[in-house]
């Protein structure tokens, strides 16, 4: 059974319908009725969202490598979809094979913040699944993984298991204790197989553990039938080792992050005290430079991205940073690829780096001073200073940019109303640098997050929140600062969800049934709902945000550990109290933190790598001025790929001829783009056998020869039927389309023959017809026959109608197919629904 068809019908409703096609470049089908193990992956937020995830891009690649195990991928649905999903009671869907997501052996989720659990169970809901592990029998085991593993009691009772730490360390055990136990006759049932788990190191099993409380205060967890009392997160030892992303699907449409990632390293020691992550991910350990060289050019040529991300929690701190764009830059000296660092550390800021990232693309210079003040910068462990951040920006200025973005915090412990109006005169000394700069100022809310020496603080409430961003909004005068600032009620939320115990899935579940979903989107962010769903469920949410705990109190997320040790945190705490700050152990002694002892692992550094230590010397980009070679190619657009924009569908193509490694020729300035132009953009939802689109490369090549490397590298829909080099004097293709030639089959009962007849009579014998065209941004009058160049015609057969016209195109525009039938439909009494008709281009005719 498939469900993602009977949605796609419907594409005309969805406002992105290339979030459900699937069939990307690269993504993996199986054959889903033999392969042993069948894992359905998702993230709980939009398309394009979770296609930015790496984690699970990892996965996906790791796991659809083994032979007995097919991997497909699932994201929340927008509102859109889901309304679809609802009114035809279809079940949520997986997009490479379109199955029901309930069909599979495991759902897995990954839980990247607090404020998605509610689409959790939105999806549950929609796949048809029991929102609660305890009423399932036979659908699919819930996994939940991701940074909010550190404390899931908040959703414990709507998940299976969680895997603790780096999955892709513990999958292939899960895979192969599952298709034992499937073998077996799936003896014992669920919980047999559950128990099972409970071997594997990395595993939380919730229906193991019973929380205990006195009233409202939580007491700690009782381990049932043997379950371990803690467990302790798994780690990759060898990241330079362990596999990952060969062939990432390349989406048909954008996304958040658009780019390929080259992950430098894994983990942070800075040791940030507001930072989850910085705690969580540790120890710090690097992949040697020629591998992430080999990564690198895989990533490229499998994907046709025209830019590489150098990923990290604290990219700028990999220890041979600079070579390795230089070597990178080298690599890719002739294919116009740029290299991207998520933002810059003040402290090491130089501008030869970020001109070598910014080399082929210009843009805003992004930092994080995190506090406005000298003293609570030292609080939170930030080592920076005003004198960093000020000099890093005059030299940048000084070189030619002129934005810089400025991320801060509001309600940092012992934070001041002086710390506050440091914020506003950090940025007027960046702003008064140089005239004309522009300064913008990112300013989030403080959420205390488990396993940080800030876990036990309380949160300030929203009211509180509110006066410090106003105040801070006050103190902003210069017009050359932008200010930006987060939800607080949002942030809130967040906070109480993040510190929660397990009671608070039935606030969860009961703000979930109110309508709350998307709720990190703050347009959709129903706070009226959520205080609804506390009150219903007898809970006082400042009990999770506004308490500050004892530090010996039992916590609810003590029993998944990230490996760091309590008392390093406590000790943390207490320098933060006294102003101290401590060092990065990468470049000083061990600080204690108890990660490496307790988990077995070591900080790897390329020093321990045995990496060479000589300086790499940039070779010239190749610039000889050959004049490119032209060509034009034929394509055709099938049903797959008819719900791509025009815009989808030109990248799809420059992605395949970056992949097709033919010489692809480039403009040239800070933003070079491939020299490709399509004649005429084809509406959403339209086939068409005639799309011309012209490209130049820097060399000659055989046109048969261009025609099988592209056609190598298309997606199924997108297909080459010729391709023709042109002479230097040519037109663009653009500016020859003349018209376009159409036909529409839609399903037809042949005694509506003799009306839908008269319809097209009077509709050609029209002298003259306007209609009103409605867009987002402007509503125009346009006169239809002015556009018609050839008379509608209309044949039945086998209970299809035939639907037959020409469209003109013009210096002033043209009109799309569906206004022709919605046309015919409204004004002539046509007798069929033409909205769901089958629309295809059967000829574009150029002018000569």
């Amino acid at each position: 059974m498939t469900a993602g068809g009977d949605v796609m019908k419907n594409f005309f409703e969805l406002t992105k319908p290339a979030r459900y096609t699937g069939g990307e470049f690269n993504s993996v089908t199986k054959n889903f009725d033999v392969t042993p193990c069948r894992i359905a992956l998702a993230l709980p937020d939009v398309y394009e969202v979770g296609m930015s995830n790496l984690g699970l891009a990892i996965l996906y690649s790791i796991l659809n490598r083994r032979a007995d195990t097919l991997c497909e991928r699932v994201y929340a649905p927008w509102i859109d979809a889901e309304k679809i999903l609802r009114e035809e009671n279809l079940p949520l869907f997986a997009l490479e094979s379109q199955r029901p997501v309930r069909e599979f052996d495991f759902l897995g989720f990954s839980l990247q913040y607090e404020m998605i659990y509610t689409n959790v169970l939105n999806m549950l809901d929609l796949a048809k699944i029991p929102l609660h592990s305890a009423q399932r029998v036979d659908e699919p085991f819930i996994i939940g993984g991701g940074p909010c593993v550190y404390n899931v009691e908040p959703v414990a009772d709507f998940f299976d298991f969680f895997i603790v730490g780096e999955a892709e360390e513990v999958f292939g055990e899960v895979v192969e204790k599952f298709i034992a136990w499937k073998n077996s006759g799936k003896v014992g049932g669920r919980k047999n197989f559950l128990k099972e788990l409970l071997n594997v190191r990395g595993i939380y099993v919730p229906s193991f553990y019973e929380p205990l409380y006195s009233g409202e205060k939580f007491l700690g967890m009782k381990t049932l039938e043997g379950a371990p009392p803690k467990i302790l997160k798994r780690v990759v030892k060898d990241f330079d080792a362990t596999p990952t992303v060969e062939k990432p699907v390349v989406p048909f449409m954008e996304i958040v992050h658009d780019r390929a990632m080259l992950e430098l390293f894994r983990g942070c020691s800075r040791g940030c005290r507001f930072c989850q992550a910085g705690m969580t991910y540790r120890p710090v350990r690097e992949r040697k430079e020629e591998t992430l060289r080999a990564m690198a050019r895989r990533l490229i040529d499998s994907s046709g991205w025209d830019e590489i991300s150098l990923t990290s929690l604290s990219s700028a701190d990999y220890s041979c940073l600079s070579r390795l764009i230089d070597d990178l830059q080298n690599d890719f000296r002739n294919e116009k690829v740029s290299f991207s660092l998520p933002s810059l550390r003040i402290d090491s800021f130089s501008i030869e780096l970020a001109e070598k990232v910014q080399a082929v693309r210009k843009s805003g210079l992004t930092f994080a001073p995190e506090a406005g003040t000298q003293r609570l910068r030292d609080v939170i462990n930030k080592n920076v200073t005003e004198e960093n951040l000020l000099t890093a920006c005059e030299a940048a200025f000084a070189k030619g940019w002129r934005a810089v973005k400025l991320y801060f915090m509001l309600g940092l412990p012992t934070e001041t109303d002086d710390d506050i109006a440091g914020i506003a005169d950090l940025a007027k000394k960046v702003a008064n640098l140089k005239r004309g700069v522009k300064v913008t100022i990112s300013v989030s809310c403080f959420v205390p997050k488990p396993w940080t020496p800030f876990q036990w603080v309380a949160q300030i409430s929203a009211a509180e929140f509110e006066r410090r961003q106003n105040f801070l909004k006050s103190l902003i005068t210069n017009r050359a600062i932008t200010y930006n600032w987060h939800n607080a009620k949002l942030s809130v939320l967040e906070g109480v969800l993040a510190r929660g115990d397990r009671r608070l899935s039935a606030v969860i579940e009961a703000a979930w049934q109110g309508g709350a979903k998307f709720d990190g989107w703050s347009d959709l962010f129903k706070p009226d709902v959520w205080a609804a769903a506390f009150e219903s469920c007898g809970i006082d949410p400042k009990n999770f945000s506004e308490r500050e705990r004892d530090f010996w109190e039992p916590l609810p997320w003590e029993h998944t550990s990230p490996g760091v040790d309590k008392n390093f945190l406590l000790a943390e705490w207490e320098k933060s109290q006294a102003g101290e700050t401590t060092r990065d152990c990468r470049r000083t002694s061990c600080t204690g933190c108890g990660v490496c002892m307790n988990l077995g692992a070591k900080i790897i550094r390329n020093e321990e790598l045995g990496i060479r230590n000589d300086k790499t010397n940039l070779i010239p980009h190749s610039s000889l001025l050959i004049p490119n070679c032209k060509y034009r190619a034929q394509i055709r657009k099938g049903a797959e790929i008819a719900v791509l924009s025009h815009l989808d569908y030109m990248n799809v193509f420059m992605r395949a001829l970056i992949r097709s490694k033919l010489p692809a020729a480039w403009s040239e300035g800070f933003n070079p783009h491939l020299k490709v132009s399509f004649a005429t953009a084809l509406a959403v939802g339209v086939t068409s056998d005639c799309e011309y689109v012209d490209f130049e490369l820097t060399a000659p090549i055989a046109e048969t020869e261009v025609l099988r490397r592209l056609n190598a590298q298309l997606p199924k829909g997108a297909e080459l039927i010729r391709v023709k080099k042109l002479s230097g004097k040519a037109k663009p293709v653009m500016s020859l389309a003349e018209m376009s030639r159409y036909e529409v089959r839609l399903p037809f009962e042949e005694k509506f023959f003799d009306a839908a007849q008269i319809a097209v009579k009077n509709f050609n014998a029209a002298a003259e017809i306007k209609f009103t065209r409605i867009t987002p941004k402007k509503t125009r009058e346009l006169e239809l026959k002015k556009y018609l160049a050839e008379p509608v015609e209309i044949t039945l057969a086998g209970g299809e109608l035939l639907i037959k016209f020409g469209i003109r195109i013009t210096a002033e525009g043209s009109i799309k197919p569906s206004e022709v039938l919605k046309i015919l439909r409204e004004q002539f009494d046509f007798p069929a629904e033409v909205s769901t008709a089958k629309i295809n281009r059967t000829k574009l005719l150029l002018k000569r």
